[in-house]
């Protein structure tokens, strides 16, 4: 009977300061007033984190 093995892979996810994102070229001015609105100073945010957090903001806008 032949065994099976399965490679397990981690993703690394770079999280980023407050001042990062909201600094960020990467983000249109609207939403990094919605960021340096919602975020924490003390926390790190990924990019998805911070992407839904301004989904969820403006919500149907």
């Amino acid at each position: 009977m032949a065994t099976r093995t399965t490679k397990v892979t981690t993703k690394t996810v770079s999280k980023y300061t407050k001042d990062s994102l909201v600094n960020s070229a990467g983000f249109k001015p609207i939403e990094r007033d919605i960021l340096s609105l919602k975020l924490d100073d003390k926390a790190l945010y990924s990019l998805d984190e911070a992407k839904k957090i301004i989904r969820n903001t403006k919500g149907g806008i």
